[in-house]
């Protein structure tokens, strides 16, 4: 007989994964989330521009593509590690963190946005929120959403990769976050895939002996 296994409990992330992406970005995800490592101590984001009614059943999606477990983002809600979140369409996202825990607000669009999820509104607060643990990606897209958020990101010690042209259906988004001067890598999808997923996976391991560290997110 089968014995059932005692599930882990829910731990705050010590890093934060933000991604975004437009045009060809549901088939980059889809790929980047299928390698991600089954153990990690970081929590991932997504902002990818889709219409309000698509972006639960990709998040159904991907969750069956992925050891992370993913759902659509819900206003209020705690991240944990080991997690991913696709921001609802028509609606924005923003992180914040609060007496050692990373929370999660979905909120309306701001007339100032240009694009909806907006990749910028979440870069911004999650580089306030968690500085030089927030990880950025922008991926394949129209447009040029990400790119102010990445200089906040870059700002506050965090990381910057973008997807080269190489791979990139649309190659504005990465175009425009590399013009900034703030990415530090830019990899064809497969590289990148890999890079982040080692990435990842590294991060479990680092951030054991800083796990009770109670700060906004700099490492101690």
């Amino acid at each position: 007989r089968d014995v059932p296994q005692p599930s882990r409990k829910p731990r705050p992330p010590s890093r934060l994964m933000v991604v975004a992406s437009s045009t060809g970005g549901p088939t980059a995800l889809l790929d980047l989330f299928s390698q991600f490592p089954p153990r990690s101590d970081t929590c991932v984001v997504v902002a990818q521009h889709m219409p309000e009614r698509f972006t639960r059943a990709f998040a159904e999606r991907l969750d069956r593509m992925s050891p992370f477990s993913v759902r659509e983002a819900v206003d209020g809600e705690s991240l944990y590690a080991e997690q991913a979140v696709v921001c609802p369409g028509g609606k924005c996202v923003e992180v914040d963190f609060l007496n050692g825990r990373v929370l999660l607000h979905v909120v309306e669009p701001d007339p100032r946005d240009r694009y909806t999820p907006s990749a910028d509104r979440l870069f911004r607060s999650a580089a306030r929120a968690m500085g030089n643990r927030v990880i950025a990606v922008v991926l394949t897209g129209m447009g040029e959403d990400g790119a102010l958020g990445v200089v906040e990101v870059k700002n506050a010690s965090g990381t910057v990769f973008v997807e080269s042209e190489e791979t990139a259906v649309v190659y504005g988004m990465p175009r425009c976050a590399k013009a900034t001067g703030a990415v530090d890598e830019t990899l064809a999808l497969p590289a990148l895939v890999t890079r982040l997923s080692s990435l990842l996976t590294r991060a479990d391991a680092d951030d054991k002996s800083s796990s009770g560290s109670s700060d906004r997110g700099d490492k101690s």
